[in-house]
């Protein structure tokens, strides 16, 4: 009774053990999907900005998330397959979305440093306006 329990024990061990589901056959490179992702979730928060109404909203991100999948040459059912695929494995996922964490922010960075850098170009181009003095100031003067 002993060996049946423990058997059945460590079946039951082994069935609820986490399995790493298979890799579709056409997977997506890691690399590509990081790329894929950081530019469906900018085009995602672009479109929250700009469309309120939600039917609107999901059309125009459809839209915008097959123009990026032909942008990299991936198929959608590819993506889809690929996605599905971290979905199952999520300590592959947390591990994904950590790089694609650092891409947003990398690309932000960059934004960031060029607006500034845009800023200071105009900035500098300027020129001031002639300083007019005001009445009090002319007052002493005299």
């Amino acid at each position: 009774m002993k060996r049946l329990f423990c058997i059945l024990f460590c079946v039951s061990l082994w069935s609820c053990s986490e399995k790493e589901a298979d890799k579709p056959a056409g997977m997506v490179p890691q690399e590509k999907m990081v790329q894929i992702l950081a530019d469906v979730h900018t085009a995602e928060a672009q479109i929250e900005q700009r469309i309120n109404y939600p039917d609107t909203a999901m059309m125009a991100f459809n839209a915008e998330q097959a123009k990026i999948l032909k942008k990299y040459g991936v198929q959608q059912n590819a993506f889809r397959e690929t996605y599905n695929y971290y979905i199952r494995n999520l300590a592959e996922m947390d591990k994904l979305y950590e790089i694609i964490v650092d891409t947003l922010t990398v690309r932000e960075s960059k934004m960031n440093a060029k607006a500034g850098i845009e800023n200071l170009e105009t900035d500098e181009g300027r020129q001031e306006d002639p300083y007019i003095p005001d009445e009090s100031e002319l007052e002493m003067q005299n």
